[in-house]
C-alpha cells in the first residue's frame, strides 16, 4: 500500500471503531448519558461526580460509567470525521482526474458532517427508533464509501498485465444486491430491538420468545430476510469459488468471510431466544453485520479485478 492506501484503510479501521462504540452505547443503555449536544451536563468534559453538574440539572440523570462511555463515542465521532475530512482533500490533491475516488472520498465528507449533525438530533429525540436507526445505516454507508476510496486507489496505483479473471455471469450484480439486502435487514434489526426494550420493560417476567411474539410481524421479516440473506450470500459463495477463473485473491477471502459470518449471525440469533438476549450478543450481532456489509464492499470491488489483469 503506498500512503494514501494506508490512510484510507487506517480511516476504515477507526470507523469501524466508532461502529463498535456506538453499538456499546446502545446495549449499554448510555445513549443518554449525555443528555445534552455538544456538551455533556454542560461540560465540555464529563463531571466526574455529582457535585461538579450544573445547578439546574437533576442529580438523578447523571451516572459516571454511562456519561464517559457516550463521550468517548463522541470524542471518537470527531476524530474519524477530521480523519475522513483529511481523506478527502488528499484525495482530490493526488487524483483529481479519477472521479471513483474523489467523489466518493467527497461524498463520505459530507456525510461524516451531516451525521455529526444527525448524531445531535439522536439526542434531541430521546433516542426515537427511527433516527437511530437512520443513525447506524448513514455510518454503515460512509464505512461502504471508505473502503471503496481504499481499495480504487490501490487499484489504480497496482496495475498489473495479464488475462482478465472470470467470474460467474451476474455476480457484481448479486452482491450489490446483497449490499442492499443487508442494509434492510439491519434496518430492520434495529427497529426490533428498539421495539424489544420497550417488551421487556413492559413484560419483565415473560420469556423471550414471549418478547419476540410481542414484537409482531417485523420480527417475521426480519427473520425470513435473514435466512434468505444467508441463503443468498451461499449460493453467491458457491458459484463464485467453484466457476471463477483467476479469481482475485480479495473476492476469494471476502466471499469466504462472509459465508461463515451469515452462519454465525444465525447463530447469535438463536442465542438470543436461548439465553435472554443479553446486552454482549446484541454489541456482536451489530458488530458482525457492520463487518459483513464492508465484505460486501470489497467482493463488489474485487470481482471487477484479476491478479493478472491490465486495468
Amino acid at each position: 500500500m503506498n500512503a494514501f492506501s494506508r490512510f484510507g484503510f487506517l480511516t476504515t479501521a477507526i470507523t469501524y471503531l466508532l461502529i463498535f462504540a456506538g453499538g456499546l452505547v446502545r446495549v449499554s443503555g448510555a445513549g443518554m448519558g449525555c443528555p445534552d449536544w455538544p456538551k455533556c451536563f454542560g461540560r465540555w468534559f464529563p463531571p466526574t461526580s455529582v457535585d461538579q453538574l450544573p445547578a439546574h440539572i437533576d442529580p438523578v440523570l447523571f451516572n459516571f460509567t454511562l456519561a464517559w462511555i457516550e463521550y468517548v463515542n463522541r470524542l471518537l465521532g470527531m476524530v474519524t470525521g477530521l480523519l475522513i475530512a483529511a481523506l478527502a482533500v488528499w484525495a482530490i490533491a493526488r487524483y483529481r482526474r479519477v472521479r471513483r475516488i474523489v467523489w466518493p472520498a467527497v461524498v463520505a465528507a459530507l456525510l461524516v458532517a451531516f451525521q455529526g449533525w444527525q448524531g445531535s438530533q439522536v439526542v434531541a429525540s430521546h433516542l426515537e427508533p427511527g433516527v437511530v436507526t437512520v443513525h447506524l445505516i448513514l455510518a454503515l454507508v460512509i464505512v461502504s464509501l471508505l473502503i471503496w476510496v481504499t481499495l480504487q486507489a490501490w487499484f489504480h496505483d497496482n496495475r498489473e498485465t495479464g488475462r482478465q479473471a472470470g467470474y460467474p455471469r451476474a455476480t457484481r450484480k448479486l452482491a450489490l444486491l446483497l449490499w442492499i439486502v443487508a442494509l434492510v435487514q439491519i434496518g430492520l434489526g434495529t427497529q426490533i430491538r428498539e421495539a424489544l426494550e420497550i417488551v421487556r420493560r413492559q413484560l419483565p417476567l415473560a420469556t423471550p420468545a414471549d418478547w419476540y411474539a410481542a414484537v409482531g410481524a417485523i420480527n417475521h421479516i426480519h427473520l425470513f430476510l435473514g435466512l434468505a440473506l444467508a441463503g443468498l450470500t451461499w449460493f453467491v459463495g458457491h458459484r463464485l469459488l467453484t466457476r471463477s477463473r483467476e479469481p482475485h485473491i480479495l473476492a476469494v477471502q471476502s466471499m469466504v468471510t462472509m459465508m461463515v459470518l451469515v452462519g454465525f449471525q444465525i447463530a447469535l440469533g438463536f442465542g438470543f431466544i436461548l439465553l435472554g438476549i443479553p446486552a454482549i450478543l446484541q454489541l456482536l450481532h451489530q458488530w458482525v453485520a457492520a463487518l459483513y456489509i464492508g465484505l460486501i464492499l470489497i467482493l463488489f470491488v474485487a470481482t471487477g479485478r484479476s491478479r493478472k489483469r491490465r486495468y
